[in-house]
């Protein structure tokens, strides 16, 4: 049974990596926000110069580009804005919720992936980001507000009773306004833990968050895996990480 423990949990690893593309945040940033790169309106380019990068996890880290491949374990559109994660694998949901939205008229800058090559509870986290950019701040201030009315669809609990091992069991979810740097959205923390008979030693803690400044929509998902005991903190380390990546958007 030990070998099967082994072999879920290197699973459990693969698709915290891989299924949080689905969306689908560091530690020791401290000290003065740095100068502005850029300021709005925003363009994809420019955008791109905040997202998160390996240098600010730290050493171990790299950026994977997400090819939008639809084998995910738990997919979403490349181009498209989170706001229920792993909804779409539940069957005890009972109002109806889209995992993402896809905006219309928006340039997506794409999905890309921070983190370790290997992961696992002692790891760097996972971050996976992207953004969409708008002509105009109406045409974001509207999607914005079709992306917060569906997050509050997700529901607080929900279950996920078949599919790759990964991803089966209890999800509790939360969520809370936040705002950074003059972004402004929520902060949704989602908690998973494992079946016993799957993998009892150690849960996910995932934080998703998605703010809007001008022309431009944004989001962050930060994702760990921690041994059970250990305190779920994903929430404190994103909004650290985003003080110091959204300070170069101006």
């Amino acid at each position: 049974m030990r070998g099967v423990d082994r072999k879920a949990s290197r699973s459990r690893s693969t698709a915290v990596a891989a299924g949080l593309l689905a969306l689908g945040m560091l530690t020791g940033c401290s000290g003065e926000a740095p100068e502005p790169l850029t300021t709005p309106p925003y363009t994809v380019d420019s955008i791109r110069l905040g997202l998160v990068s390996p240098g600010d996890l730290g050493d171990g880290a790299t950026e994977i580009k997400d090819n939008g491949h639809s084998s995910h374990v738990v997919y979403t559109p490349p181009n498209s804005i989170p706001t229920c994660p792993y909804s779409q694998r539940s069957e005890n949901i009972e109002v109806e919720v889209q995992p993402a939205i896809e905006p219309v008229g928006g340039n997506p800058t794409g999905r890309s992936i921070v983190a370790p090559q290997l992961v696992g509870p002692s790891s760097l986290p996972v971050v996976t980001q992207g953004a969409v950019v708008f002509q105009s701040a109406s045409l974001a201030d509207d999607t914005m507000n079709t992306v917060v009315a569906e997050s509050a669809k997700c529901p607080a609990t929900f279950s996920v009773l078949g599919g790759p091992p990964s991803v089966l069991g209890d999800y509790q979810v939360g969520s809370r306004s936040i705002e950074i740097g003059g972004w402004k959205g929520f902060a949704q923390h989602l908690v998973h833990t494992s079946p016993p008979d799957v993998n009892p030693d150690t849960y996910d803690d995932l934080v998703t968050v998605v703010v809007h400044k001008a022309n431009a929509v944004l989001y962050v998902g930060y994702a760990q895996i921690k041994t059970v005991g250990q305190r779920a903190d994903s929430d404190e380390k994103v909004k650290t990480l985003l003080k110091t990546t959204l300070a170069r958007l101006g």
